[in-house]
C-alpha cells in the first residue's frame, strides 16, 4: 500500500469507534457549562496558545468550538473583533456573562454546529480562524476545509497528542480500559492530503496543579468519567486513593496533584497567500501530488477548501509572517489553582 492510498478520514471515524468515551452531545456539554468554564479561568493552555502568535488588533477572529471563551475572552482585548461560535447555548451563556463583566463589546456570540450553515448565520470569512479542542466530528476533512475556507490569513488548530488531558494512569488505577482515540497525527494527514502543509508547535502543561483542598483536588478528576459510566463504591474507592498517593500538602494549606505524565497538546496552523488561493502555491491540491479519483470525501472537501480564499499579499523572501511571534523557547506554563483538562478536544 503507498501513501496515496491511505484515507485518513475514514480511518479517523474508525478509530472514534473505539475511544472509550462515548462524543458528549449538546445536553451533555450544557449540563457542564458552569463546572467547564470554572475550571478552565486562567488556564496555562490559554497562555501558552496566545503567545505563539502575535495578535494583530486590526484583525477578526472566528473562534469555532469557543465554549465557555477560554480564549475568545482573552482574544478580545488583542484583536478588533471575535466572534465566538458553540453549538451548546449554555457555554455561550457562561461566555456572555463574562463578557459583560470584563465590559467587552468586541465579541459576537453564534450559536452553530460544525455542520451548520455558517454562510445562512451571517458568518463571513475572518482574518483568522481557531479551533481550540473543538474538532470532535465525524468529517474531519470537512471541518478543516470548511476552516480553509473561512479564513483570510491564518489558521490555528489546538489538538490532543496521545492521551491529552486525560490520565491513562487514572484508569489503569480504577481498572477500567482507556483508548484516547484518534489525535493530532490524523489532523496533519488530512491537511497534507487537502495540499495544506500546516506547522506543528507543542504546549506541554505542568505535572502538577494546585487545588485549596483535599476533596476538590480529587472532584477535579471526575470530569473524565462519563456521566453515563459513573463510578462504583469500589471504583471511588480507588480514585481517592490514586489521589491522596499523588496529593501533597503545601505550607499554605493549599493541596498539589501531581501527574505521572503531563498534558501535551499539538498547535497546527497554516498561513495563506495569494498563490495558494489561487491553485499554484504548495497548498494546491495538484502540486501536493494527490490522485485525481479515489476518497471522494476528502477530495470533495479539498475542492472546497481552495474555493474562494480570500487572496492576500505574498510575503517578500525572508520577510517574517505577519501571524507569527519571534522564534523563543516555548514558555514554561504558570501553575494554576484551575484545571486546564475536560477541554472539547474531540474526545
Amino acid at each position: 500500500m503507498r501513501y496515496q492510498d491511505l484515507d485518513w478520514n475514514a480511518m479517523w471515524r474508525e478509530e472514534r469507534q473505539h475511544k472509550s468515551r462515548p462524543r458528549r452531545n449538546r445536553r451533555e456539554w450544557d449540563r457542564r457549562a458552569a463546572d467547564f468554564a470554572t475550571r478552565n479561568l486562567d488556564s496555562p493552555y490559554t497562555d501558552q496558545f496566545l503567545a505563539k502568535f502575535a495578535w494583530q488588533p486590526h484583525w477578526t477572529v472566528l473562534d469555532a468550538g469557543c465554549g465557555p471563551g477560554t480564549l475568545a475572552l482573552p482574544l478580545a482585548r488583542r484583536v478588533q473583533q471575535v466572534s465566538a461560535v458553540d453549538y451548546s447555548a449554555a457555554m455561550l451563556a457562561e461566555l456572555d456573562k463574562q463578557k459583560q463583566s470584563q465590559e467587552l463589546s468586541n465579541i459576537r456570540t453564534v450559536q452553530a454546529a460544525w455542520e451548520d450553515d455558517w454562510a445562512a448565520l451571517g458568518l463571513e470569512p475572518h482574518d483568522v480562524v481557531i479551533a481550540s479542542r473543538s474538532l470532535a466530528v465525524d468529517n474531519l476533512a470537512g471541518a478543516l476545509a470548511k476552516m480553509d475556507r473561512y479564513s483570510r490569513r491564518l489558521a490555528i488548530i489546538g489538538d490532543r497528542v496521545g492521551a491529552g488531558p486525560f490520565d491513562p494512569e487514572l484508569f489503569a488505577a480504577l481498572g477500567r480500559p482507556f483508548d484516547p482515540g484518534p489525535d493530532y497525527i490524523y489532523t496533519i494527514n488530512i491537511l497534507y492530503r487537502l495540499g495544506i502543509h500546516a506547522g506543528v508547535d507543542f504546549i506541554i502543561l505542568d505535572h502538577e496543579r494546585i487545588y485549596p483542598d483535599r476533596q476538590r483536588a480529587i472532584d477535579s478528576l471526575l470530569w473524565m468519567i462519563p456521566a453515563e459510566e459513573p463510578l462504583s463504591a469500589e471504583e471511588q474507592r480507588r480514585l481517592e486513593e490514586y489521589a491522596d498517593a499523588r496529593l501533597h500538602p503545601k505550607p499554605d494549606g493549599t493541596f498539589a496533584l501531581r501527574r505521572d505524565t503531563p498534558s501535551k497538546w499539538a498547535l497546527i496552523h497554516w498561513e495563506k497567500s495569494q498563490a495558494c488561493a489561487l491553485g499554484r502555491g504548495p497548498r494546491s491540491p495538484v502540486a501536493a501530488g494527490l490522485p485525481a479519483a479515489g476518497h471522494m470525501d476528502v477530495q470533495e472537501a479539498a475542492g472546497t477548501a481552495i474555493d474562494d480564499l480570500g487572496a492576500g499579499r505574498q510575503p517578500a523572501e525572508n520577510e517574517p509572517l505577519p501571524g507569527f511571534a519571534a522564534p523563543t523557547p516555548v514558555q514554561q506554563p504558570k501553575t494554576s489553582t484551575n484545571q486546564s483538562g475536560g477541554t472539547r478536544c474531540g474526545s
